[in-house]
């Protein structure tokens, strides 16, 4: 018995259909990882400019409101726009590196080593780790050291920041 040819059309469509679905399931996946960035970088400008709910910044209102909150995969996992930031705690060094990196590049001044730790969500008694960090960003080129304990993202840094692209040093 010989398949007629519908159903050999409807192999294909299927099979066409299958792949279709899964680069927009990959292309999700980026974009709900490039939301969790723009909201850590929101909340950290908040927290930097004394701004509890983040819709100003640097005096200027912000008349954006904010986008409906959209289901994640199926998997359940990723960030949602409306779950509070984990708790302080140790990071993973890369984690460190990219949240450090997009905080002065946003930050437009240099900042204190405390300050910095706080800003990415590691444990107060870890400053050591955080200057440490900053000292290695710092040798990489990526940030500068202004005066002792302050830190500045060096002018040619923020190109490789929060295009999602790799940062430098990470790999």
């Amino acid at each position: 018995m010989t398949i007629p040819p519908w159903f050999e059309r409807l192999d294909y469509e299927e099979s066409v259909v299958r792949g279709e679905l899964a680069a927009l399931r990959e292309k999700a996946a980026v974009l709900e990882e490039r939301l969790a960035r723009l909201t850590i970088t929101r909340e950290t400008l908040a927290s930097l400019t004394g701004d509890g709910c983040g819709g100003a910044v640097g005096g200027a209102v912000h008349s954006v409101p904010d986008p409906p909150m959209v289901p994640g995969p199926a998997s359940g996992v990723g960030p949602a726009g409306g779950e509070p930031a984990p708790p302080p705690g140790p990071l993973d060094l890369e984690v460190a590196r990219e949240r450090i990196l997009v905080l002065l590049a946003g930050a437009h001044q240099a900042l204190k080593v405390q300050d910095i730790g706080e800003a990415i969500g590691e444990h107060p008694e870890r400053v050591e780790t955080t200057r440490s960090r900053l000292k290695k960003l710092a040798k990489e080129g990526l940030v500068a050291e202004v005066s002792p304990a302050w830190f500045a993202i060096t002018p040619a840094a923020p190109e490789h920041v929060g295009d999602g692209g790799e940062v430098p040093g990470t790999t």
